[in-house]
C-alpha cells in the first residue's frame, strides 16, 4: 500500500495533459505547437529581479575584466614589435577567432556552458603563462586566453536580450558597453602598476585569482537561453506521458553539416553580404581600435611633455576617458523620450531611433581627436598637459557611445540572433585591435605625434556621415535583409514581449 501523498506513474500519465503543461508554464497555441505562457516565471524575461541582477552582474564583470587582464606586455629579451605580436596581437587574434565560433554555438547549447567553459580555460592559461618561464607558452596562452575572453564579449548580448525586453535593454547595454569600455581605460593602469611594484607575471597570477573566482560565482547563474529552457521541460512532459509535443525551435539543429552552416558559414556569410553588420563592423573596429592605438602612443606622448610624467605615471591619463564613458548615460534619456513618444502614438519603436547617440558620438570624437593632436608636442610644447588630458574625454564618450548604439542596434535588428550578428563586429574588431599598437608603433615615430594624430581624426570626419546613412536607409535594409526579416518573424511566433 502506498503512502499518502505519493503520487504514482500511472496517476501522472492520467492527469490532464494541458494541465500538465500549463503547471510548467507553458500553453498549447490553437495550432497546437507548445509555446510560453507570458505569464511563466521560467522564462527569463520574468525571472525576479534579484535574479537577473546576480546574473547580469555576473556575465558584465567578465567582460569588464577581460582588458584589464592582457595589460602585461613585457619582456623575453625581445623587441618592441615582438614584445606587441605576443602579448596583444595573438590575445586579439584568438579573440577574432572566439567571436566567429561561439556565438552561434551559444545558440545552440546554450548560454551558461560557454560561460563556464571560457572562465575556467582563462583563469588556467593566464596561470601557465605565469608560471612557466618560455615565451612559446606566452604565445600560445596569449592565443588561448583571448579565445576565451571572446565569449562574454559576444555572448552577453544574447543573454542580455534573452532577459529584458527592449525598454529596459537600453540601460543594461549601455551598462555592459561602459563595463567594457572602462576595462580597457583601466587596463593599461592596471598593469603598469603591477608592473612597478612586482614583476610582469604577477599581472597574470591576479587575472588567474580573480577569474577562478568569477567562475565559482558562475556557478550561481542560470541557463537564459529560452529555447534551452523550453527543451528541458518538454523532457519533462515526455516522460510524464504527454503526447504532441511539437514546438517551434530556431536553434533546432539536426545534423553536423547544419551545425557547421548555423555556428561557421552563416556568421562569415553575414559579414560579407550584409549591409548593416558591414557597416557596423568597420565604424565599431576602427573606432574601438582607437583605445588600442593610445595604449602604444599616449604614454610616449605624455613623457614628451617634459612635464615629469614616467611610463607609470603616463599611463594615469587612460583614467581620463572614463568621465567621457559615463557621459553615455545622457543620450539614453532622449532614447527614453523617442519611446515613450512611440508608445503613446501606439507604434513600435524602430531600432534607428536608438541612435541618435551615435549621431552625437561621431562629431565628438573627430573633435576629441583633434584637439588633442594639435595640443601636444610638437607643434604644441608650452600647453599645460590637462588641456589635451580634457580632451580624452569626448574621446571616451564617443568611443563608449559608437560601442553601446552600434551594439544595440545589431540586438534590435536581429532579435533572436543578437549574439550571431556580432560574430563579424567581433572577428573584425578583434583584429583591428590587435594591428592597430602595430600601426601605432611604426606611424607615430615616422610621422610625429601632430600628423599621426591627425591621420586617425580623419577617419572620425568619415564617420560623421553614417548615423544619416542609418535614418535613412536603415529601415529598408532590415526589411531587404532575410536574416533580419526571419529573426523578427521568429521572435514574433512568442508571446513575450520584445
Amino acid at each position: 500500500m502506498l503512502k499518502p501523498g505519493i503520487v504514482t506513474v500511472q496517476e501522472i500519465k492520467d492527469a490532464n495533459p494541458e494541465s500538465q503543461i500549463a503547471n510548467l508554464g507553458l500553453q498549447r497555441r490553437s495550432d497546437g505547437l507548445i509555446s510560453w505562457r507570458p505569464d511563466s516565471k521560467d522564462h527569463p524575461r520574468n525571472w525576479t529581479t534579484a535574479r537577473k541582477a546576480f546574473d547580469t552582474t555576473v556575465i558584465i564583470f567578465l567582460e569588464f575584466f577581460a582588458p584589464v587582464a592582457h595589460a602585461a606586455q613585457l619582456e623575453f629579451s625581445l623587441g618592441k614589435v615582438s614584445s606587441i605580436l605576443a602579448f596583444t596581437f595573438m590575445y586579439n587574434l584568438g579573440q577574432a577567432f572566439g567571436g566567429l565560433l561561439t556565438p552561434a554555438l551559444s545558440e545552440l547549447i546554450g548560454r551558461r556552458t560557454p560561460y563556464l567553459v571560457s572562465c575556467a580555460v582563462f583563469s588556467c592559461f593566464c596561470f601557465l603563462i605565469g608560471i612557466v618561464p618560455h615565451f612559446s607558452v606566452v604565445w600560445i596562452g596569449r592565443f588561448v586566453t583571448g579565445f576565451a575572453s571572446a565569449v562574454p564579449a559576444v555572448v552577453t548580448a544574447g543573454s542580455i536580450q534573452d532577459m529584458f525586453d527592449g525598454k529596459q535593454r537600453v540601460w543594461l547595454v549601455v551598462v555592459w558597453n561602459a563595463g567594457s569600455t572602462a576595462g580597457l581605460c583601466i587596463g593599461p593602469v592596471y598593469g603598469t602598476y603591477i608592473l612597478s611594484a612586482l614583476t610582469w607575471q604577477w599581472v597574470f597570477h591576479s587575472s588567474a585569482i580573480i577569474t577562478a573566482v568569477c567562475f565559482l560565482c558562475l556557478l550561481g547563474v542560470r541557463e537564459s537561453r529560452p529555447s534551452q529552457i523550453m527543451k528541458r521541460k518538454l523532457a519533462i512532459l515526455d516522460l510524464q506521458g504527454v503526447e504532441n509535443l511539437d514546438w517551434f525551435n530556431p536553434d533546432h539543429s539536426p545534423d553536423v553539416r547544419t551545425l557547421v552552416r548555423l555556428a561557421v558559414i552563416q556568421p562569415v556569410k553575414l559579414l560579407g553580404t550584409e549591409p548593416i553588420v558591414i557597416m557596423v563592423t568597420t565604424i565599431s573596429a576602427v573606432s574601438w581600435g582607437i583605445i588600442y592605438l593610445f595604449t602604444e602612443s599616449l604614454p610616449d606622448v605624455y613623457i614628451s611633455m617634459s612635464a615629469g610624467f614616467t611610463r607609470t605615471t603616463s599611463s594615469l591619463a587612460f583614467l581620463a576617458l572614463i568621465p567621457g564613458i559615463l557621459l553615455s548615460f545622457l543620450p539614453r534619456l532622449w532614447d527614453q523620450r523617442v519611446a515613450h513618444q512611440a508608445l503613446q502614438r501606439g507604434e513600435k519603436m524602430l531600432p534607428e531611433g536608438k541612435i541618435m547617440g551615435f549621431a552625437i558620438a561621431a562629431p565628438a570624437l573627430a573633435i576629441g581627436l583633434m584637439w588633442f593632436t594639435w595640443t601636444v608636442p610638437p607643434a604644441a610644447t608650452y600647453i599645460h598637459w590637462l588641456v589635451p588630458t580634457a580632451a580624452l574625454v569626448p574621446v571616451g564618450f564617443a568611443v563608449n557611445e559608437m560601442a553601446y548604439t552600434l551594439s544595440a542596434y545589431l540586438i534590435d535588428a536581429y532579435l533572436l540572433y543578437a549574439a550571431s550578428a556580432f560574430c563579424g563586429l567581433a572577428f573584425v574588431r578583434a583584429l583591428v585591435s590587435g594591428f592597430m599598437p602595430l600601426v601605432a608603433q611604426q606611424m607615430y615615430p615616422a610621422l610625429g605625434a601632430n600628423i599621426a594624430g591627425t591621420v586617425v581624426a580623419c577617419f572620425a570626419l568619415v564617420f560623421c556621415l553614417a548615423p544619416w546613412v542609418f535614418f535613412r536607409y536603415g529601415k529598408t535594409l532590415r526589411e531587404k535583409s532575410p536574416f533580419a526579416r526571419y529573426s523578427l518573424e521568429s521572435h514574433l511566433k512568442s508571446p513575450v514581449p520584445l
